[in-house]
C-alpha cells in the first residue's frame, strides 16, 4: 500500500510538472537574418519548446498585426500551417526591421485546482499571488489574457539599430536599447517601465533562466546568451469592481 501511494504521489507531481510547463506565444521568422530584402515568412506559435513549433494561432485570435523598419515594411497574415500561423514580413529595404502581433483578449476562469498550476507556469508572485490568495474559497479566478509577441530581423545587415526602441504600445512589451549589446526594457501600461520584474531568458536548448529589470525596468542579456533566444514576461493586473484580473503575457525573439 505505501508503495502504491508512493507511486501515485510520484505521478501527480510528473502530471503537474506537465501541466506546469509554460506555454508561450512567440514569432519565429525562417531566419533571423535574411541576406536581402523582400518577403519573410514569420511563424506564430504556441509552444511549451522554444523554439520549436506546436501549436497554431488562430487567425481570429489575431487582433493586431505590426511592423516597424526601414522602407515601411508590412505584416499579413499568409495562411495555416501544420503548427503556426504563417505571417508574411515584406521588407523594402535593408535594415533592422520588428514584427509584432497582439492577440484578441480572451476570458477564461480558472477553478480552485488549475489556479496553482497558472501561477506557476508563469511565474506570478508578490502582489499577484496574494490578490489570488485573498479570493474566497473555493475560488474562482476570472482572467482576461492579453498575450503578446515581438521579433527583431535584420535584413541583409542590422543596421538601423534607433528603430529597435520603437513601442507597439502593448500594455506589456520588451524594446530595445541595444539589441547587439542584449540590453532590453520592459514596459507596462502606458509605456511605464516595470521595475524588479522577472524576465526568462529562453535558450535554443530549452533551457530557462530567470532575470530581473533594474530599477528602470531594463534586463540585461548574459554575455553567453548567443543563438536564437526568447524574452518572456508576465504581469498581473488587480481587477476593478466588477471586473476581471487581467493577465498580460509578452514575448520578444530575436538571436544574438
Amino acid at each position: 500500500m505505501r508503495k502504491s501511494s508512493r507511486l501515485l504521489g510520484l505521478a501527480s507531481l510528473a502530471a503537474f510538472a506537465s501541466a506546469a510547463q509554460a506555454h508561450d506565444f512567440f514569432l519565429m521568422p525562417a531566419t533571423f537574418r535574411p541576406a536581402a530584402e523582400g518577403d519573410l515568412t514569420i511563424e506564430a506559435t504556441v509552444s511549451s519548446s522554444f523554439p520549436q513549433r506546436e501549436n497554431v494561432v488562430a487567425a481570429d485570435r489575431v487582433a493586431r498585426l505590426q511592423a516597424t523598419g526601414p522602407g515601411e515594411p508590412r505584416l499579413a497574415i499568409a495562411g495555416t500551417g501544420a503548427t503556426a500561423l504563417n505571417l508574411r514580413l515584406s521588407t523594402r529595404r535593408p535594415g533592422l526591421h520588428i514584427a509584432g502581433v497582439a492577440s484578441v483578449p480572451r476570458d477564461v476562469d480558472y477553478a480552485e485546482d488549475r489556479i496553482g498550476v497558472i501561477l506557476e507556469e508563469y511565474h506570478l508572485g508578490g502582489d499577484a499571488a496574494a490578490f489570488i490568495e485573498r479570493l474566497p474559497r473555493p475560488r474562482t479566478w476570472q482572467v482576461s489574457s492579453r498575450r503578446y509577441a515581438k521579433t527583431i530581423i535584420c535584413a541583409v545587415r542590422c543596421d538601423g539599430q534607433a528603430g529597435a526602441s520603437a513601442r507597439f504600445g502593448y500594455d506589456l512589451e520588451f524594446v530595445s536599447e541595444d539589441p547587439a549589446g542584449g540590453h532590453f526594457q520592459l514596459l507596462g501600461p502606458e509605456g511605464r517601465p516595470l521595475p524588479d520584474h522577472l524576465v526568462q531568458l529562453v535558450s535554443a536548448d530549452g533551457r530557462r533562466r530567470p532575470l530581473r529589470t533594474d530599477n528602470q525596468g531594463r534586463v540585461h542579456l548574459p554575455g553567453d546568451a548567443s543563438g536564437a533566444i526568447m524574452l518572456f514576461a508576465a504581469a498581473l493586473r488587480p481587477p476593478q469592481p466588477g471586473q476581471r484580473s487581467i493577465l498580460d503575457l509578452t514575448s520578444l525573439t530575436l538571436t544574438r
